[in-house]
């Protein structure tokens, strides 16, 4: 047995032979780490029209300058250290994050993130999650989590996966959040799982379980919302487009290329956030995905959950929705009308800051949010 912030975990093998819970700790080899370096200042580097900015896509002095700090000022190493702080484990091939609550009398909650992005996003939020026993896990795909070598890992796969972890670690009852396909596994877990799941809370709606409404059903807010996110489409989109239907094409010069790695990965960012995140922070988040060549298989996610579809239906769990829609390409604000077709919202909270990755732009507002919901379910 292991001692982790005052639960036993259990370690080893079960009766069935099967490893139940095994401690994890990041370390990258010194080589592979030079290796990066060494491609990033080696890249080759496309035209671009001048004066154009972001209009086809991510500008080129952004990323030249961007990649620079990566390749001669980032520090991985710290980003190990302040990682290997927290507590790390896997659990049949699926890593995460374990936090418990001081007092030991936390409320359970898991908390997904979604694409292109991984459990960095929350790091800073953990410490303000005090009275929670937290876990967050990586997505399949993502960072230390391999993906099965199969297809339909979808939004109801994962949210197996969760209820079962959950159970394994103890806990019969439990909150879960998320956002992006992060949103799509804690809705489904929801609908999977009511008597295990207390409440969900959401920052972003996941566009493959939207609701389906006739026209003439819309309100004047509601159609408004819907011309602005069909704006957000014809501009944004082309990305789900290609990771719905051939992923692993494109897959093969994202892992072979750091920047063009962060070329593809860093636009997302840039565009769906009220403010850029820092250098730091994204050069992490793209060493992540280097490092475990997981960006082929995190991709892989639009295809399962496009062939593999699930239905959405209501959602009677208790649900939290945290409103983040500055961003600098806008993709219009859900009215509370369009998605209590689809959850019972009993908590909806609009914010003057952030967009998309909101608990990595905002984690003070999205963990207030949190904390306060749950404290409302009593």
């Amino acid at each position: 047995m292991r001692h982790c912030l005052g639960v036993q975990l259990a370690t080893g093998y079960g009766q069935a032979g099967v490893f139940v819970v095994e401690p994890f700790r990041i370390h990258v080899a010194d080589e592979v780490l030079n290796d990066l370096r060494a491609r990033l200042r080696n890249a080759r580097w496309p035209d671009q029209i001048p004066g154009i900015g972001w209009e086809q896509g991510t500008e080129l002095d952004w990323l030249r300058r961007l990649v620079s700090y990566w390749a001669n000022e980032f520090d991985w190493r710290g980003w190990e250290r302040r990682l290997n702080a927290f507590n790390h484990f896997t659990w049949e091939g699926i890593h995460f994050v374990y936090q418990r609550a001081p007092s030991g009398q936390g409320v359970p909650l898991i908390l997904t993130h979604g694409w292109p992005s991984s459990f960095l996003d929350y790091m800073d939020m953990l410490p303000m999650l005090e009275h929670f026993d937290v876990v967050v896990p990586s997505l399949p795909g993502y960072g230390f989590s391999p993906r099965p070598p199969k297809v339909g890992i979808n939004y109801r796969y994962v949210s197996e996966r969760w209820h079962r972890l959950m159970s394994e670690l103890g806990y019969s009852r439990y909150g879960a959040s998320g956002y992006d396909f992060g949103a799509g596994v804690t809705t489904i877990l929801a609908l999977d799982h009511p008597k295990s799941v207390t409440g969900i809370h959401l920052t972003t709606l996941e566009s493959d379980l939207a609701p389906v409404v006739d026209d003439t059903e819309l309100s004047d807010a509601e159609r408004s919302y819907l011309a602005v996110n069909r704006g957000w489409d014809m501009t944004e989109r082309g990305y789900s487009a290609i990771q719905s239907t051939k992923p692993q094409t494109v897959g093969y010069g994202l892992n072979d290329s750091p920047a063009g790695l962060a070329a593809y990965v860093g636009e997302k960012w840039h565009s769906w956030s009220d403010v850029t995140p820092t250098d730091d922070f994204l050069c992490a988040t793209f060493t992540l995905y280097w490092i475990t060549q997981s960006i082929t298989s995190s991709m892989r996610d639009y295809w399962d959950n496009r062939w593999h579809p699930v239905a959405p239906s209501y959602v009677s769990t208790p649900t939290a929705f945290g409103v983040f829609t500055h961003q600098t390409v806008p993709e219009g604000e859900l009215p509370r009308s369009y998605l209590e077709r689809l959850y019972n919202i009993q908590r909806w909270t609009v914010f003057p800051r952030g967009g998309h990755f909101a608990p990595a732009e905002e984690p003070a507002a999205v963990a207030g949010d949190l904390a306060a919901f749950f404290r409302s379910l009593g």
